[in-house]
């Protein structure tokens, strides 16, 4: 059965505000069995490679991150290295005949929210370019 402890979450979280200071965040524990993390802004464009252009927000599949980014590397590198981070220690726990593989905790990444949509900090934008 997925489980991941408030510590680990923990962890998780500052690691990644570590690695990507210039990001904002939020990331929390989901019913003890995931760990979401929401990118709230950050100095580049990460929905570029949206699959709903008009959205401000968007869900990532993690599976997919490498070929659906593949033309946005700075996207891609952004929401492998999150994901990477996330994902560090996490086992297949059980094969279950009925469910397939089972991790030890589930990961699950999104760009904005529905009610607080994604957004670009110009200031950083320009700071990274010199």
């Amino acid at each position: 059965m997925p489980y991941i402890s408030p510590e680990r979450v923990k962890a998780i979280r500052n690691k990644i505000k570590k690695e990507f200071p210039e990001y904002k965040f939020s990331i929390r524990n989901e019913h003890h069995s995931s760990v979401n993390v929401t990118i709230l802004s950050g100095p580049i464009d990460l929905l570029a490679g949206s699959s709903h252009p008009n959205h401000a927000h968007e869900q990532v599949n993690h599976f997919y991150i490498k070929d659906h980014y593949s033309k946005f590397p700075a996207v891609r590198d952004v929401l492998q290295g999150v994901y990477e981070i996330m994902n560090e220690g996490n086992y297949t726990e059980v094969y279950d005949g009925d469910y397939g593989a089972v991790p030890s905790f589930y990961c699950h990444i999104s760009v904005g929210e529905y009610d607080k949509p994604y957004i670009v900090d110009h200031k950083l934008e320009a700071l990274l370019q010199y």
